[in-house]
């Protein structure tokens, strides 16, 4: 009897040092629209540096994609850019291909962030017609439909 109770005390003890899984999921009152960043068309991204992210989910929502990520850090503020390339290729629909960028400032910290960010993508519009994006890190070609 005292190994049960020994053992249920460690775990609800265990149990209650983690960290609360809502923390880590995006909070469903708090609008996600309120923060939006804009895509941007650029001719290199060689010269653009990231530090690690892994990319959970996207979501493409008019001339809106909310994108899920992970990284590590929780000391630092991190600032994300989602960059594309002003070429496009001569397909039917035209390509783009597009990356995210990760800006750690040099954050030592290993808490695991999970949060969704949003990205206005209308610069990544071909004309008024359909493009397909290609997300670097995610295998899935993207079909997005400008809301003019």
């Amino acid at each position: 009897m005292k190994l049960y109770t020994l053992s249920l005390f460690a775990i609800i003890a265990l149990l209650v040092s983690c960290t609360n899984a809502k923390e880590l999921e995006p909070d469903a009152d708090k609008p996600e629209d309120t923060n939006v960043l804009k895509g941007v068309l650029v001719t290199d991204m060689s010269t653009y540096g990231s530090d690690p992210i892994g990319i959970t989910s996207v979501v493409i929502d008019k001339n809106k994609m909310r994108i899920g990520i992970k990284y590590s850090g929780g000391c630092k503020k991190h600032e994300f850019e989602l960059l594309g390339h002003k070429m496009i290729s001569k397909s039917i629909p035209p390509q783009r291909s597009i990356r995210l960028f990760h800006h750690a400032d040099k954050d030592d910290c290993r808490e695991l962030i999970e949060e969704i960010i949003v990205f206005d993508i209308s610069a990544f519009a071909v004309g008024e017609g359909e493009v397909t994006l290609r997300l670097d890190g995610w295998e899935t070609p993207l079909s997005y439909l400008p809301n003019l």
